[in-house]
């Protein structure tokens, strides 16, 4: 049994090294001398530093930054807030070759669920984060993603912005939502989120990745419509999204995800072999 127990932690260890997982520089020693690994963090290039999440849970939006809606009016942030429902604020930009199309095609995605209704119990404002783009932009991508919906009266809570620089900036820096232009990729950088905001326009919520359940959305939305601040416990899409430089974008890091489903398998067998190595009877050679 201790030779089998022998055998397979060196082939574990084997096995963590090849994945990249762990090193005995980077594993940490565990109680009984077992080496336990540590899983790598996804950490997004130098030069995109700039591309995270700082939550603001609990402050106030700035009401008073100036969009251009859909249909080329002039609109405050501030307009949405006036109606006593909370609403949903979803940022990127509408030329965007993937991420964007992913978090908004997931809310779509997750509003085809839910027995609520944009303009009925809450409203969505999404803005784009490119100065460069304009108003016929902003209206054909409205209109694709409604009908994609397919929920009549959806378009009555639903508005698509754009809006000049500084006041892009002034929006993004009070969710702490970070972005930054790729030269290389000709493209903007930044996070898969939307966040929640109260009927007077505090941040309740910060939902992260590309699926947004219909279960999630209407729970957001009922606490921001009772005003409850919460708490991030996990930002999933720091370990499942990384921006892939040569790639121009960003990707799913399944390598990620099957090293810690590696790790757990090793980890929970080298644990089941230590503890029947020590429950089986001692034979005297």
């Amino acid at each position: 049994m201790k030779r089998l127990v022998a055998i397979t932690a060196a082939w574990a260890l084997a096995a963590l090294a090849a994945a990249g997982v762990a090193s005995p520089a980077a594993a940490q020693q565990a109680p009984g001398g077992l080496m336990q690994p540590s899983v790598p963090k996804n950490v997004l290039p130098s030069d995109l530093e700039a591309v995270r999440v700082d939550e603001r849970l609990g402050e106030m939006l700035p009401l008073d930054v100036v969009l251009t809606d859909h249909d080329g009016r002039q609109v405050k942030l501030g307009d949405y807030f006036d109606k006593g429902r909370p609403v949903i604020v979803n940022l990127g930009y509408y030329g965007c070759p993937m991420l964007c199309g992913l978090v908004i095609n997931g809310l779509n995605k997750g509003l085809k669920g839910l027995d609520y209704l944009p303009g009925d119990e809450f409203d969505i404002v999404t803005v784009s984060i490119d100065p460069k783009e304009g108003t016929a932009l902003a209206k054909q991508k409205r209109e694709s993603i409604l009908e994609e919906l397919g929920k009549d009266g959806a378009g009555k809570g639903w508005f698509f912005h754009t809006a000049t620089e500084v006041e892009i900036k002034r929006l993004t820096d009070a969710v702490g939502f970070g972005y930054r232009w790729d030269e290389k990729g000709k493209q903007w950088a930044h996070a898969a989120v939307i966040m929640v905001a109260s009927p007077e326009g505090k941040l309740a919520r910060y939902l992260y990745g590309i699926e947004y359940t219909p279960k999630d959305l209407k729970l957001a939305v009922l606490d921001a419509a009772e005003g409850r601040v919460g708490s991030t416990t996990e930002q999933l899409l720091l370990f499942c999204y990384q921006y892939d430089a040569k790639a121009g974008g960003y990707v799913l890091f399944a390598r990620n995800m099957m090293k810690l489903g590696g790790v757990v398998t090793l980890v929970t067998l080298g644990t089941f072999l230590v503890v029947m190595w020590r429950r089986s009877p001692r034979r005297e050679s």
